[in-house]
């Protein structure tokens, strides 16, 4: 956008007048004329985008992840950690649940 505005600025320079920086001239530079409905679809599209592409994103490096983890046999570690702590919690569930 900086390159835009000194663009117009050197092919305009030495011929404006105060009467020149009206509406159209903010509009064509696009500085301190955005109207609020052009404002807010954009960031509304921006932001929907930005959902998109994190949401593919980690859906694909998790998948990939996943896949490399699958060939690889597993991690073992890992499956031993989660089933203790399946198991404490089933344990801790056990001893806090009264029997009626």
């Amino acid at each position: 956008m900086l390159k835009r505005i000194k663009k117009y600025h050197t092919e305009t320079s030495g011929t404006k007048t105060p009467e020149d920086t009206s509406l159209n001239t903010l509009k064509k530079l696009k500085i301190a004329y955005i109207p609020y409905n052009e404002l807010l679809k954009e960031g509304f599209f921006a932001g929907l985008g930005w959902a998109a592409g994190v949401t593919i994103g980690f859906v694909l490096i998790s998948s990939l992840a996943v896949f490399i983890l699958r060939s690889l046999g597993g991690l073992p570690l890992i499956g031993s950690w989660l089933a203790s702590i399946v198991e404490e919690t089933q344990q801790q569930l056990i001893r806090r649940t009264p029997v009626f």
